[in-house]
């Protein structure tokens, strides 16, 4: 008959109580009684079934009995369980039917989870999981998994009921017993543990990390001396791996090392308990190994710390060869040298300072320089070692020693370990030096005594000079006949010469003052090559000589005057020295810069003189120092004007085909309007001329070629004199030229300036003026620029001073 007893339709068995269960069993056993009292009585055989009721009744009733006692076993069995799922709180126990719905759950399971059990029962276990693990159907493996296995263990990532993430190790069973396949699921959240766990994994995972990556080779010994750890650097220079050596002794790995001094220190740190070293030398396959190793103790036995240190050792090897070398070197040396350490004591002394000092180097080494030489404190060369351990520089000093008493050159070298220094008697050396300067001064004051003597002679012999030269001018009307104009040329020609060599002494005795400054501009070369042309064609073609001069709209920077003169000294050079041909004056840009170059068709310069023709006096070909030919100046003064103006001054030359000399100058900004040449004022047209000297032969001289000219002369020695004679006249001159230095101290600029206030109220401007004088000094030009006159410096010819007064004429 049992198996009649089946749940109620539309309530499946699973989801019903034992004490649900057995109310329905009994239902269906009264059920069934009624229906066997109701066949009993149809069929009349009452007494006998009766009986049969009877007996199945009582055993209706004890089987009621036992039920009861069963279902109040097993609610006590379950409440029993109850408070042990309620008390294991640290734990989320649940359990789900076969498809995984919750059907129970503990209080551990709402701490945990966030879920009520009210809210919780009936829904799928799979709101625990990621959605990650859902969407890989994770949740129906893992029932499968412990239906297949009996159980399913694993640790992931779970969900609580407000979504956040939690690491859990879960424990799955099937329910045995349970015809409808249920499971029961133990829940533990280790997101700390883990973290904890994480952190001790990363923490080894670092020191492996730091131990792989140190230069040493590192190996861990447990106290029966068995490996227990090797880093990457130690499985590198034993070429043996980890998981070979782990468990096995030192012994075992390296027998060799039984008996050795690597041995003993081992055995002593592990035993004593301290730390041990040693370096070592082993060599194998032909090669040196030098390793460094070091034990120190650990709870577990004994660290190995061992590396390679044989580039160290070789470069010990190397810098103690070097040193062995640097000593034969510094024994052997002619200067004396020792090394102090920064408190002052002698670390090392050669043998060329034991000799200076006279004293052995055994009763020096370590001992101060102070408590040695106690007379050296406070003295220069002792300040010169403070000094550069101050400054950490080498400081040398040339000194008088106050130990040896004589001179030294001390260099005092800064080091980590103090001061190297190296000293040599130079008391010979200082003894010439004297003697050199003592020469230097004798001849600089010989210079300075030639200079003067120069400027003195050459500025007394100008003034009779400068009165012969005019009065040639002024006999050539006078003069007839062949034989008398030839000897006026000849006395004229040797007048020239006179003034070439009073101008080149001029210019040389001016440059070796210094007194030379250039007045730099914009300079047009075109009216400077039209003014050379004029000057020297006529005297080329005298020669029978072709002056060729191209045309060039340049503008150099530079100082008219001087630049003027180096080309005319060049030119003139040209044709002292060529006999037959040409000679070509040209300029031409080079990017920034102009060349100047005078070319000649002469008898050009032999290789060994390039050099030698800008001495003074030197001349090629001329042993007999024909006047023809110059003095020997020329080149001179313009290598010291190209230095003087920064116009470099170069030379190429072939012997017996031409010489070329060029100018470089510095280009213009603009291009200058090319100036009108000044007319000539050799016609005076009655101008007023006022002149004044003090020295009667020139004035007489002046007086005579201004009258020759046209001009309505005024003469005075003095400025007193000129007022005088010009308030009696009572006209306003035209033009004023005065000698600088007058009588009595006084200065022709004082009687320019006076002559000129006589005539401020003219409305005329000032009065035009000219110095005329023998003066090579800075002061006279600096006291004429004041007054704005110009100077011209004696002896002049005629053509030149013409040639002045006839640019002033063309100025105003």
């Amino acid at each position: 008959m049992t198996e009649n007893f089946a749940p109620s339709a539309g309530q499946p068995e699973a989801s019903r109580t034992d004490g649900e269960v057995l109310r329905a069993r009994i239902a269906a056993l009264e059920a069934e009684n009624a229906v066997l009292r109701s066949a009993v009585d149809a069929s009349g055989t009452k007494s006998d079934d009766l009986l049969t009721i009877a007996g199945l009744n009582a055993d209706l009733r004890d089987t009621f009995g036992e039920l009861e006692r069963s279902r109040a076993a097993h609610a006590e069995s379950e409440g029993r369980l109850r408070a042990i799922l309620d008390s294991a709180t640290g734990h989320a126990i649940l359990t789900m039917d076969s498809a995984g719905r919750v059907t129970s759950w503990n209080p551990g399971a709402t701490r945990i989870l966030g879920w009520s059990e009210a809210e919780i029962r009936g829904r799928d276990s799979a709101v625990l999981f990621t959605p990650e693990d859902v969407a890989a159907g994770v949740p129906a493996h893992i029932r499968a998994t412990a239906l297949a296995e009996g159980q399913y263990r694993d640790e992931r990532w779970f969900h609580r009921k407000d979504e956040a993430a939690f690491w859990g190790a879960a424990t799955i069973l099937p329910l045995l017993g349970d015809a409808a396949g249920g499971f029961l699921c133990i829940l533990h959240d280790r997101t700390g543990e883990r973290a904890v766990e994480n952190a001790i994994q990363e923490a080894q995972q670092r020191a492996t990390e730091v131990l792989d990556s140190i230069d040493e080779a590192f190996v861990t010994f447990d106290r029966d001396y068995r490996v227990t750890y090797q880093n990457r650097r130690a499985e590198e220079i034993d070429r043996l791996t980890l998981s070979s050596m782990m468990g096995r002794t030192m012994w075992e790995i390296w027998p060799q090392m039984a008996g050795t001094e690597v041995e003993a220190i081992c055995r002593k740190a592990m035993e004593e308990r301290v730390s041990t070293a040693l370096e070592r030398r082993y060599e194998a396959d032909g090669k040196v190994l030098w390793l460094e190793i070091r034990y120190h103790p650990t709870p577990e036995g004994v660290g190995c710390f061992f590396r390679d240190i044989t580039a160290r050792k070789t470069a010990e090897e190397a810098a103690a060869a070097h040193h062995a070398r640097t000593v034969e070197i510094v024994e052997s040396i002619s200067d004396a040298f020792y090394t102090v350490d920064h408190e002052w004591r002698y670390t090392y002394i050669n043998n060329k300072a034991e000799q200076l000092w006279g004293r052995k180097r055994e009763t020096l080494l370590g001992r101060r320089i102070a408590d040695v030489f106690p007379e050296a404190v406070g003295s220069e060369p002792y300040q010169a070692h403070e000094q550069a351990l101050r400054e950490n520089r080498v400081v040398t000093v040339e000194t008088l020693s106050p130990v040896i008493h004589r001179w030294i050159e001390v260099s005092i070298y800064p080091s980590a370990t103090g001061l190297s220094v190296y000293f040599r008697d130079i008391t010979n050396r200082r003894m010439a030096q004297d003697a050199l300067l003592h020469a230097k001064e004798a001849a600089e004051e010989a210079s300075l005594a030639k200079g003067k003597f120069l400027a003195a002679a050459s500025h007394d012999l100008r003034q009779p000079l400068q009165a012969l030269l005019l009065f040639v001018d002024v006999l050539k009307p006078h003069v007839q006949g062949s034989r008398g104009e030839s000897a006026l040329m000849h006395l004229a020609r040797g007048l020239d010469a006179l003034k070439d060599l009073l101008d080149s002494l001029l210019d040389m005795s001016r440059l070796d003052a210094g007194i030379v400054e250039p007045s730099v501009e914009d300079v047009p070369l075109q009216p400077l090559f039209e003014h050379i042309a004029a000057s020297y064609r006529p005297v080329a073609a005298a020669r029978g000589l072709d002056l060729r001069v191209e045309a060039c709209r340049g503008t150099a920077r530079s100082d008219r005057t001087l630049l003027t003169r180096m080309v005319r000294n060049l030119v003139e050079n040209a044709l002292r020295y060529t006999e037959a041909g040409r000679i070509d004056i040209e300029c031409r840009r080079a990017g920034n810069r102009l060349l100047i170059e005078v070319r000649d068709t002469g008898i050009g310069i032999p290789p060994d003189h390039l050099e030698r023709i800008w001495e003074e006096f030197h001349q090629v070909g001329n042993p007999e120092r024909d006047r023809n030919r110059g003095l020997g100046l020329g080149l001179a003064i313009v290598r010291r004007l190209s230095l003087l103006l920064d116009h470099p001054v170069g030379v190429r030359s072939v012997p017996g085909k031409g010489t070329a000399f060029t100018l470089t100058l510095p280009a213009g900004a603009t291009e200058v309007a090319v100036e009108a040449v000044a007319e000539s004022a050799t016609a005076g047209r009655g101008r007023f001329a006022v002149l004044v000297d003090d020295d009667a032969i020139v004035l007489l001289g002046l007086e005579t070629i201004f009258k020759e000219w046209g001009y309505e002369v005024l003469v005075a020695g003095s400025a007193d004199r000129a007022v005088e004679g010009l308030l009696r006249v009572g006209r306003r001159p035209d033009i004023i030229v005065a000698d600088y230095r007058l009588r009595e101290g006084r200065y022709g600029t004082e009687a320019v300036a006076r002559i000129r206030a006589l005539f401020e109220e003219t409305g005329l401007g000032p009065v035009p003026g000219v110095i005329l004088t023998g003066e090579t000094g800075p002061d006279c030009e600096r006291d004429a620029a004041s007054h704005g006159l110009g100077i011209i410096h004696k002896p002049v010819t005629p053509r030149q001073l013409s040639h002045a007064l006839g640019q002033l004429f063309g100025a105003g």
